[in-house]
């Protein structure tokens, strides 16, 4: 028996090589949540436009934004001299864009990757180690974060809907009134 699916995510990770072990798992705990991959580009979607155009096209139509944070750079803070394992600036631009669609946003950060100042201060995220006891130990949260991000999601379809709704009876009712009115002028 098929359960009703709770959605698309759009999946906002790295497409290299070296990190397709981290996202397939993520992956994984997407489609256990019953979401559908999308979106992403370069993986799941593909067009002769600018990928920025194709990631504003794709991320407004995705229920939720999952980032994958895989390290891409080392960073280097200039007053400390400490050096970090950054994510690429596309993860930052993606979630930055969901942000402002209002998305529910999941993250995932793969151990010893630092994700930067934005993600941490719109969404709680969960560090994995790649590993299936530090998963099985994370299990309880990460569903506890699927949960809350798909009520999110629902809600928001919910008033969207209601909007669409009000604004198409408040079109008929101006309708309505508008005929009555001519109505009236044709009688005298």
């Amino acid at each position: 028996m098929n359960t009703p699916s709770n959605g698309t995510a759009f999946i906002s990770c790295s497409l290299n090589p070296k990190d397709e072990p981290f996202v397939s798992m993520i992956e994984r705990i997407v489609i256990a949540h019953n979401l559908k991959p999308f979106g992403t580009v370069g993986k799941y979607s593909a067009a002769p436009v600018n990928t920025a155009l194709l990631m504003r096209q794709n991320i407004p139509l995705a229920d939720i934004l999952v980032v994958v944070a895989s390290p891409r750079y080392f960073q280097k803070n200039l007053q400390t001299g400490k050096i970090y394992k950054g994510i690429s600036e596309m993860l930052h631009v993606e979630a930055g864009m969901a942000y402002a669609y209002g998305k529910p946003i999941v993250a995932f950060v793969q151990e010893g990757t630092n994700l930067g100042n934005f993600l941490p201060n719109i969404t709680q995220y969960i560090v994995l180690n790649g590993f299936q006891k530090d998963l099985d130990k994370n299990w309880p949260l990460i569903n506890n974060l699927f949960t809350n991000a798909i009520q999110m999601a629902n809600k928001a379809k919910q008033i969207k809907s209601l909007k669409g709704f009000r604004n198409i009876l408040v079109g008929g009712l101006a309708f309505i009134g508008g005929a009555t009115i001519i109505d009236s002028f044709s009688d005298e």
